[in-house]
C-alpha cells in the first residue's frame, strides 16, 4: 500500500487544498503540527480477487482539523478535500494514479463532522477500488490457472 500512500500525497501537494493546509500526514500528526492541517489512514483493506484479476477494496479516511472558533474554516476545507471532478481536484471520483495499480474508483462514503475540546475535526471516508497491473498480477493469474489445472 505504499504506492497507494505515495500517490495521495503527489496528488495532495499538487492540488489546491495543499495552500489551505499546513500539511497533510499519514496515519498520524506529530505532536508540533500547526492548524489546519489533514491526516489519512487506510482503515480497511480487503482482497478481492477473480479468476483473472486481482483488486483491493479500500477505506481510506482523511481527518481534516481547524482551531477557528467559526466552523467556516473546516468547511471550506471539506469542500477543498471534496474538490471539482471536472478539473480533477480533490479527491471526490479522483483518479488517481498508483503504480501497478489502477484505481477503478474513488467514491466518498460519509462525512462527519465533529468539535472536541474546541477543535474542529472532519472525518471523511473514502472507498476506493483498485485493480491490479504490474507483475505481480501477472504472477497470480499464471499460478491461480497452474493450481487449477491440478483439478
Amino acid at each position: 500500500m505504499n504506492d497507494l500512500f505515495a500517490a495521495i500525497i503527489t496528488h495532495y501537494d499538487a492540488d489546491p487544498l495543499a495552500v489551505s493546509l499546513t500539511g497533510m500526514y499519514n496515519t498520524e500528526a506529530p505532536q508540533e503540527a500547526v492548524f489546519p492541517y489533514g491526516v489519512f489512514s487506510l482503515v480497511s483493506d480487503v482482497p478481492d480477487w477473480t479468476f483473472s484479476e486481482n483488486f483491493e477494496n479500500c477505506l481510506l479516511q482523511f481527518n481534516i482539523f481547524s482551531d477557528k472558533i467559526s466552523p467556516v474554516e473546516i468547511c471550506a476545507l471539506y469542500d477543498l478535500l471534496k474538490g471539482d471532478v471536472g478539473v480533477g481536484t480533490g479527491f471526490d471520483f479522483l483518479d488517481l494514479p498508483i503504480t501497478d495499480y489502477e484505481a477503478i474508483s474513488l467514491i466518498r462514503e460519509n462525512a462527519i463532522l465533529l468539535r472536541v475540546e474546541q477543535i474542529w475535526q472532519y472525518t471523511v471516508t473514502y472507498r476506493i477500488l483498485l485493480r491490479e497491473t504490474g507483475e505481480a498480477a501477472k504472477a497470480l493469474t499464471v499460478g491461480f490457472y497452474n493450481l487449477l489445472g491440478l483439478l
